[in-house]
């Protein structure tokens, strides 16, 4: 994952106050737009408009996950929102400790735009977990694929390398490696040690 600039996020607030950039007024409507060359959608609330800036275009799939991210939001943080500008200040930096529900946004934004299945992702273990002959098949590819890169496996690769392999439609192999990432016979690598890993010591 890439770093975020900071410089596009300050271009966005500007772009709003000189309403240079449209918004979503009524609850559950969206709006799409380009800044720098970076894709935005909004979408507003009942107390919020959440919006996602991406690399990529969005597809239906983002929509959905939007509306299911911000559903949540304003859920598990409403009293943090209602009180927002008076208990709090303004300060946005609530939003980032644990909730009541004993979740963080970095951790709703996981959950619903599936961002574990973009970190890499090391060998787990078979024994007591239930898996396919097909499963199989992608298992030892995927051991292949972490030998050839020190321990490490993109799914994205995982799933390229297995179209050439193996006489599987995309869907299928799609369905398969999600069998195996929910089962933890992969397992993410958390993105706190692969910093540790390239931080260079001086």
């Amino acid at each position: 994952m890439g770093k975020f600039d900071p410089d596009i996020l300050d271009m966005f607030r500007s772009s709003t106050q000189y309403e240079l950039l449209d918004l979503p007024t009524g609850e559950g409507e969206f709006e799409q737009a380009t800044l720098e060359g970076k894709f935005l959608i909004s979408r507003a609330g009942k107390m919020t408009w959440i919006t996602l800036i991406s690399n990529q275009r969005s597809i239906p799939f983002t929509r959905e996950a939007l509306t299911s991210f911000c559903n949540r939001f304003e859920k598990l943080y409403n009293q943090e929102l209602r009180d927002l500008y008076t208990k709090f200040d303004g300060d946005i930096s609530i939003f980032r400790r644990i909730s009541f529900y004993k979740v963080t946004v970095d951790m709703i934004a996981d959950d619903e735009f599936h961002l574990r299945f973009t970190l890499p992702y090391k060998i787990g273990s078979t024994k007591g977990r239930r898996i396919s002959s097909k499963g199989k098949k992608i298992y030892k590819l995927a051991k292949v694929i972490a030998h050839e890169h020190k321990g490490q496996i993109l799914l994205e690769t995982l799933l390229t390398r297995a179209k050439i392999s193996f006489k599987l439609d995309n869907l299928e192999i799609v369905d398969l490696i999600y069998d195996i990432v929910q089962n933890e016979i992969l397992l993410p690598i958390p993105l706190e040690q692969l910093k540790k890993k390239f931080t260079v010591q001086y």
